[in-house]
């Protein structure tokens, strides 16, 4: 396998920046995932890779790729031998944009916001003011 060479430049866009949700090293980690996708458009760096790199333990890059993956910025493709289960290939894709909704909800759920009430008013406004002719006046007339 060729030696994996990082850009030089990673992104860290506002989404991640700003995700609460994410350990300060998980966005760091994010950052050197987009380096390391940029010639590819996927990332197949190992753990091992990222443990020598940054200096952690096993444990803190999983917890990171989980956070991650969990908060919609990454997508992990595993494949295993089908014998022993072993790790042949890891994938990592990014999402430019984080799923922000559950899709696992109910329909009902997702379209609650749909209020029609409040739709009807303003309608209803509309065409209350549209409904008004004011008699205008042409400043302009024709002479015939």
């Amino acid at each position: 396998m060729d030696k994996i060479e990082p850009s030089y430049y990673s992104i860290l866009p506002a989404p991640v920046r700003y995700d609460k949700r994410l350990t300060p090293n998980a966005k760091i980690l994010y950052a050197e995932i987009t380096s390391l996708t940029n010639k590819l458009g996927f990332c197949y760096a190992s753990n091992r890779y990222f443990e020598d790199l940054y200096k952690v333990s096993t444990q803190s890059i999983n917890f990171w790729l989980q956070q991650l993956e969990k908060n919609g910025y990454i997508n992990r493709i595993i494949y295993r031998d089908k014998g022993t289960k072993e790790i042949l290939n890891r994938y990592i894709t990014i999402f430019e944009k984080p799923i922000q909704e559950n899709f696992n909800r109910p329909i009902q759920e997702i379209l609650i916001t749909n209020n029609k009430a409040l739709n009807n008013k303003s309608n209803y406004y509309l065409k209350k003011k549209s409904s008004k002719k004011t008699n205008t006046i042409n400043a302009n007339p024709r002479k015939k």
